[in-house]
């Protein structure tokens, strides 16, 4: 696999053929063959750089502020799940502020037919589902997946955490969005693939 480290080239320039000299300001992966790259930047320094309405969907992974000093059980061991600075707890109103922030990025961005994916755990993704409300973005499916093999319920004062959640949205209510239901059955075995997921990493 072919690939360039950069931080001044054109986002959706695929077509440069020369090699380009390695940078650690904003490093990012150029997969020539499949026209791929991947960013290694700040949401809102990233964003503003990219077009209106040129993004046919969005997959989101954002902060679930869950780093608030607690501890899980790891291999055997003990150990804190703070992930980082990002990560850290904050009032509601700061969340809900942060995610309405990106959100509206990202609304810009998306094609009027664009379509997004959130995912997050009960910490963030009520906060997001609201912003995405607030927004006028329609959501379509609030999918459940099930983790096979959750972290252990330490404490005993809570069932086991076992599940995050995904959203779908389209950008707005008049969105005509592309769902593949003829090919999804087929992958799925003529089986409807609903919005509950046990095996996320079978899913098409």
């Amino acid at each position: 696999m072919k690939y360039y480290i950069n931080d001044n080239l054109n986002i959706f320039d695929f077509d440069i053929k020369f090699k380009v000299a390695e940078s650690n300001i904003s490093p990012f992966y150029y997969d020539v063959e499949n026209k791929i790259k991947l960013y290694n930047l700040d949401t809102f320094l990233f964003l503003p750089n990219i077009p209106d309405n040129c993004v046919d969907l969005i997959f989101a992974d954002p902060p679930y502020f869950l780093s608030s000093g607690g501890i899980t059980c790891n291999s055997g061991k003990k150990v804190c799940v703070d992930k980082g600075k990002w990560d850290k707890s904050r009032s509601i109103e700061s969340i809900h502020n942060f995610n309405k922030k990106w959100l509206s990025e990202s609304k810009r961005i998306l094609k009027a037919n664009g379509t997004i994916w959130v995912c997050g755990t009960f910490h963030n993704i009520f906060s997001v589902g609201f912003a995405l409300q607030e927004l006028g973005f329609k959501i379509l499916n609030n999918i459940v997946w099930e983790k096979k093999e959750p972290p252990p319920n330490l404490t005993r004062r809570y069932f086991t955490h076992a599940s995050e959640h995904l959203i779908w949205a389209a950008k707005t209510k008049h969105s005509k969005h592309i769902f593949n239901y003829k090919i999804l059955k087929t992958i799925s075995g003529g089986e409807t693939i609903k919005s509950v997921w046990r095996d996320i990493w079978k899913m098409p």
